[in-house]
């Protein structure tokens, strides 16, 4: 089957979850771990790294690096990309310019979750332009990076006329536990990763660390990724008296995996998700997990994590004071998140990606 990926999410983001399952998916594809698939070159500028930092991958993509997003972006809306070769066209995000002649390939859209639809506040500016529904009727096959985000597609939507497939994210290698500590890390710490703002809920593990602070004297919070900590951010922490207990870096991926394994405990808040990854890599690296009981993070977690109500401050932090109180449910969680993250990687997410592919042109 020859596959042909739009550079659409590759143009719009450095950095990012979206960007992210689509290469890891690419690099499989073109590494040749699903032998019948043909994945097509973009043969396009764009700022993507999880693919400018992988020679090969950029070579197999004919990728090369643009000048800036808006740059990538122009080229991508005002070029007619011909894909008479293809057999599927597996669409990376929902601009109009996707949505152009399929000349008989088949149409596949992944959705990733249904927060703007759901959280309407939550829009950022390329929500508003965005076509998602239209791409979800237009496809031949729909792909849910969890069942929580299909029966909310079916909440939004309604049930479509496509078939839809639950096809979750992997974990990649390079999270393990055997990794050296890196020199910048707090002696002892709780980790939370990723956007802190809306329906993350930061401020509520900022709430429930302000509770616990006081009991064990030595335990930091460090925060990985995001923006840095804004000036309300700083004031709300003075004002629980945690200012000089919470930091923020920002990681390159190869020190995820340290800042992961040297844990206390990773602590993810979030009461929407559509898949979680960030809970995955943590089990991966075998750190006792936390998870809000919300949307798609107990079928990530399952049985290997621990769980707290959402929205909940009181409730993180007797769950908090509990797993750091108690060894042994901290080995038993470890050993389990291991197992667990065992069964949740790229080659099987490429696999069952492609089972996808073939369904649909079988059905044709």
């Amino acid at each position: 089957m020859r596959v042909a990926l739009d550079e659409q999410i590759f143009a719009i983001q450095p950095y990012g979850g979206i960007s992210r399952m689509f290469a890891e998916i690419a690099q499989q594809f073109a590494a040749g771990v699903v032998p019948d698939v043909d994945l097509l070159p973009l043969r396009a500028p764009i700022v993507n790294r999880y693919i400018l930092d992988d020679p090969q991958l950029a070579a197999h993509l004919e990728a090369t690096e643009a000048g800036s997003p808006w740059s990538a972006l122009a080229r991508y809306l005002t070029r007619l990309r011909t894909t008479a070769d293809a057999d599927v066209i597996h669409n990376t995000f929902y601009l109009p310019h996707g949505l152009g002649p399929a000349r008989g390939a088949k149409r596949i859209v992944t959705v990733h979750d249904m927060i703007p639809e759901l959280m309407p506040q939550t829009r950022r500016r390329l929500d508003w332009i965005t076509l998602k529904q239209r791409y979800v009727r237009a496809a031949d096959h729909i792909i849910c990076v969890s069942e929580a985000t299909k029966q909310d597609l079916i909440k939004v939507y309604g049930i479509p006329d496509a078939p839809i497939s639950v096809v979750h994210h992997g974990v990649d290698p390079r999270f393990h536990p055997d990794v050296p500590r890196e020199d910048f890390l707090p002696e002892r710490y709780l980790l939370f990763v990723g956007h802190r703002a809306q329906y993350k809920d930061a401020d509520v593990l900022f709430q429930a660390f302000s509770m616990i602070a006081s009991q064990d004297p030595d335990l930091q919070l460090l925060c990985v990724g995001g923006n840095g900590l804004s000036d309300q951010e700083a004031g709300r922490l003075q004002e629980l008296g945690i200012r000089d207990r919470v930091s923020q870096r920002y990681l390159p991926d190869s020190q995820m995996a340290s800042a992961y394994a040297h844990a206390e405990l990773f602590i993810f808040p979030s009461h929407f998700e559509g898949f979680g990854l960030p809970a995955l890599e943590a089990m991966a690296c075998d750190t006792p997990v936390v998870l809000a009981a919300a949307t798609s993070l107990p079928e990530v977690g399952g049985e290997a994590a621990a769980y707290f109500e959402p929205g909940s401050p009181s409730d993180l932090a007797r769950v908090m004071v509990e797993m750091l109180g108690d060894t042994s449910r901290r080995e038993r969680l470890r050993a389990l998140g291991l197992q667990r993250a065992r069964d949740f990687t790229w080659p099987m997410a490429a696999s069952r990606t492609a089972d996808v592919y073939r369904s649909a042109v079988l059905d044709s």
